[in-house]
């Protein structure tokens, strides 16, 4: 049986019609919309996504607070090194993606394609991990939030009889220890903040930096990073990277550090801009931002937390001196340290919190997993101790991302009484040497 004419000329037309949509960019589904990043950026996550915002006063029936320590890391920042990657290598790619899907490679939306034309490296080279106008409005908004909370607690007025306030010789911990000032006694008093010279090896603030053996045996180590290499060449990543060149339109399969270098841009960007995800993020699935984030959780745990106990041990001149501040009268009542992801990280290792029961290793990817630094290592993390006076003695808030926590040894309501705190941790308080901890045998 014949077909007639009109009827071949309209099933092929129906045919081109149908080849059109299916590679139109218009047509192809937008990741960025279907995709949240903003829970899987891990140490470069904004503190906005975290921050727990009810100010509240926080009141214990009879106690009243009466010494606060805490620690916190500086705001949202510039990148480092990695910046000068950023300007070269994916102004590179951005020609590429932009060539792919012009040939009609590419499974990318218009509207992300469109958004990555428009993208243009904008970090200062002379500006290499300064404090962002976000990270001044977490430090601003962060010091407003411990005003508000314990109003009877922290005085509005400036002394350095009572105020100790301290940071690295960095200008992003000098600016976030000014901006959070400015939260707790309003630009006029910021001037008037008395802070000790700044040490470029600040044996609280950065004891690591003095720990020869951490810095030989972990920090340098190549074999630190053994879970973290046997990671990056499981099938699971294999698959990933397939993924991400295809949304690109590669040929060939992208390199894990590309990949990782789109990663950091994308949580960078969004960390500059909270309410406007980087559109380098667009690259990725939900389950590719899980795989990465492993990828960086697997560093973290074994370069900066659990994975060796010189990481942790040498963390106890920290909580040492958390203990003589709230217990020694002869220091100020009120002390704030600002520091850097590293002593966040292993301080909260030496609490022994967000311990997994088994350690994080290549073929143990696990969703549900306790340490994640996009919920504990966030720019602006904090963490506080709050020394009440109850009518049954001395207990402690312990307080993380502003939110109690308990700590091992402790009931399970917020507050802990002091004298369980020092038992637990007693060899912190009487045997932290460390110099022994640290020594390098040669």
């Amino acid at each position: 049986m014949l077909i007639p004419p009109s009827y071949l000329f309209y099933l092929t037309n129906c045919i081109l019609f149908i080849l059109f949509v299916s590679v139109s960019p218009e047509s192809k589904k937008c990741h960025s919309l279907y995709s949240d990043s903003k829970y899987y950026l891990g140490t470069k996550t904004p503190y906005s996504y975290v921050a727990n915002v009810d100010d509240d006063p926080i009141v214990y029936g009879d106690c009243t607070p009466i010494r606060i320590w805490a620690l916190v890391r500086h705001g949202t920042r510039n990148p480092g090194k990695i910046s000068e990657k950023m300007r070269v290598n994916l102004s590179a790619l951005k020609m590429i993606l932009m060539d792919r899907h012009e040939a009609g490679k590419g499974n990318l939306c218009r509207e992300e394609v469109e958004e990555l034309r428009k993208w243009k490296p904008t970090v200062d080279p002379s500006e290499l991990k300064f404090l962002t106008h976000e990270g001044e409005e977490e430090m601003l908004l962060l010091g407003e939030r411990f005003l508000n909370r314990f109003p009877d607690l922290l005085p509005e007025s400036y002394s350095n009889r009572t105020y100790k306030f301290r940071h690295t010789a960095t200008q992003r911990t000098r600016e976030s220890s000014q901006y959070f000032t400015v939260g707790l006694f309003g630009r006029r008093q910021k001037a008037h903040v008395w802070y000790p010279e700044p040490l470029a090896k600040d044996p609280i603030l950065r004891f690591y930096k003095l720990c020869k053996r951490w810095r030989t045996e972990v920090d340098k180590n190549a074999d630190a990073l053994t879970e973290l290499d046997k990671f990056k060449a499981t099938p699971l990543v294999s698959r990933m990277l397939d993924n991400i060149s295809a949304r690109i339109g590669l040929s060939d399969r992208i390199s894990f550090e590309d990949a990782k270098l789109i990663y950091q841009t994308c949580a960078f960007e969004t960390a500059w801009h909270p309410k406007s995800p980087s559109p380098w993020c667009a690259l990725f699935s939900k389950d590719d931002l899980e795989i990465l984030e492993y990828s960086e959780d697997l560093k973290y745990y074994w370069i900066d937390g659990y994975g060796y106990p010189i990481t942790y041990k040498q963390a106890c001149v920290a909580v040492n001196d958390m203990f003589h501040h709230l217990t020694d009268e002869s220091h100020p009542p009120y002390t704030f340290y600002f520091t850097h992801s590293g002593t966040i990280l292993k301080v909260l290792s030496h609490l022994q919190l967000y311990r997994d029961p088994l350690p994080l290793s290549a073929d143990l990817f696990n969703k549900t997993r306790l340490w994640r630094t996009s919920q504990i290592d966030v720019f602006g993390s904090n963490l506080a101790f709050v020394l009440f006076s109850c009518k049954d003695g001395y207990k402690i808030l312990t307080m993380h991302q502003e939110r109690p926590v308990t700590l091992p040894g402790c009931p399970e309501d917020h507050l802990c009484p002091l004298d369980s705190l020092q038992d637990f941790y007693r060899h912190s308080i009487e045997n932290c040497d460390f110099d022994q901890f640290c020594h390098l045998d040669t």
